[in-house]
């Protein structure tokens, strides 16, 4: 069974390839220009209750919070 969740769900050493970036044009453009584009294969690195998600995405780290995360769908490996 393939288990897509949104990214704010994952936890630290996750890893999941994104299936889709939920939300407006501004939100995507951000995602999208941080390498967050469908078929992307991405780990989470830490993720903090009240602060940001650290992820890896094609080897470089990105800090995003929690609701721009929430908007990315991801398929977890």
């Amino acid at each position: 069974m393939l288990m897509v969740v949104p990214l704010s769900e994952m936890g630290p050493g996750d890893k999941g390839i994104v299936v889709n970036i939920l939300g407006g044009h501004n939100a995507r453009q951000k995602l999208v220009s941080m390498g967050l584009t469908p078929g992307a294969t991405i780990q989470v690195l830490e993720s903090h209750p009240m602060g940001p998600i650290i992820i890896s995405v094609g080897g470089v780290r990105f800090a995003i919070g929690k609701g721009l995360a929430g908007r990315v769908m991801v398929r977890k490996l």
